[in-house]
């Protein structure tokens, strides 16, 4: 090992923070890699590639630059070709979920060669390309945003949505559990009337633990006229009715 290089010419790395999903779902978690790319050349202390000696390489993760304790840790038997190498970095030893959940910040690989020191620096591990904002997701359990979901549990805004369970924002959803704003929802919207002309003054209310969103009036009658007088905010929707033999019928919206 004394002619092995204390460093790495790293040609690509695929080590990111954002690399990785981990999901309470069984069938999701199988159908994403839980495992990083780790590729490089090694060369020797002339610069010469290491080729055709089989080597055993460290990988570690840690949250300083230098110094520190690993956070997890795993070896790999690998044969250099040409001094290039390829990894497949947690595929012995199976990252715990708490390490790329954004509670560790920054991390940092280490890799040592046999018995030799690790070697420095330390190389940090930033996103891919898209990583840390994907728009399109087949579930997304906790998300600020969602364009386009499947299933999203907790979201400040989902724009489409089958089923989002809580939301602040939810412009289409076919169920919404619990949202602050609610623009068009399948199957949650109820329309009610007062079943025919009626003389004089209307009032229509949505029923019990529904929220009355709007309403209008339609009238018949010689030079009749009508004038809502609704109180929404008080849960029901008037409708006055003025003018010779004037009637009126009043229609209004529930959210159910």
């Amino acid at each position: 090992m004394s002619r092995i290089s204390k460093s790495i010419a790293l040609l690509l790395t695929s080590a990111a923070c954002a690399a990785l999903s981990y999901s309470s779902s069984a069938s999701a978690a199988l159908s994403v890699p839980q495992t990083l790319t780790q590729q490089g050349r090694l060369l020797d202390n002339d610069g010469a590639p290491v080729d055709g000696v089989q080597l055993t390489f460290t990988f570690s993760l840690y949250t300083t630059a230098s110094a520190g304790t690993a956070i997890w840790s795993e070896q790999q038997t690998i044969t250099p070709d040409n001094g290039y190498f390829s990894a497949k970095i947690g595929e012995s030893t199976a990252f715990t979920s708490e390490i790329f959940d954004g509670s560790q910040g920054t991390l940092f690989l280490g890799i040592k060669i046999g018995s030799d020191a690790e070697m420095a620096p330390r190389q940090e591990l930033t996103s891919v390309p898209f990583a840390m904002l994907a728009l399109k997701a087949v579930s997304a359990s906790h998300a600020d945003l969602a364009d386009l979901a499947t299933n999203a549990t907790n979201a400040v805004n989902a724009t489409t949505a089958t089923n989002a369970t809580n939301a602040t924002n939810a412009t289409n959803a076919t169920n919404a559990t619990t949202a602050n704003t609610v623009k068009s929802i399948v199957g949650n919207i109820a329309f009610k009337n007062n079943s025919g002309f009626v003389a004089g003054p209307s009032t229509l209310a949505c029923d019990s633990g529904q929220t009355l969103l709007g309403g209008f009036c339609y009238t018949s009658g010689t030079n009749a006229t009508v004038a809502n007088t609704g109180t929404i905010a008080k849960g029901n929707y008037v409708c006055n009715c003025a003018g010779t033999n004037c009637q009126v019928v009043a229609y209004i919206t529930c959210a159910k």
